[in-house]
């Protein structure tokens, strides 16, 4: 898988969740990601998702840098709000 980006794939369990995903297939992540706002857009909020756009415990994930390794530039809002300073 030389240098493939990263890839998500939906747990069984947690399939119909994601109405459009087949759960337990390797997707590119950014297409997950875009498929899941999509759905938050259409359904305009209404399916109850917090926090991150790809739910750990939801998703298995494969390739791209390790979690330790990625930079700052993608942190989430709640990760920033915790720092000494703020950005605005």
């Amino acid at each position: 898988m030389a240098g493939a980006g990263r890839e998500a794939r939906l747990r069984e369990e947690f399939g119909g969740l994601y109405p459009g995903l087949t759960a337990g297939r390797w997707l590119p992540a950014s297409e997950v990601a875009e498929h899941i706002v999509d759905l938050v857009r259409r359904e305009r909020g209404s399916l109850g998702l917090r926090g991150r756009v790809m739910a750990e415990e939801h998703f298995d994930f494969r390739g791209g840098a390790p979690a330790g390794e990625r930079g700052s530039r993608r942190e989430r809002r709640e990760d920033r709000a915790g720092g000494a300073s703020s950005e605005h």
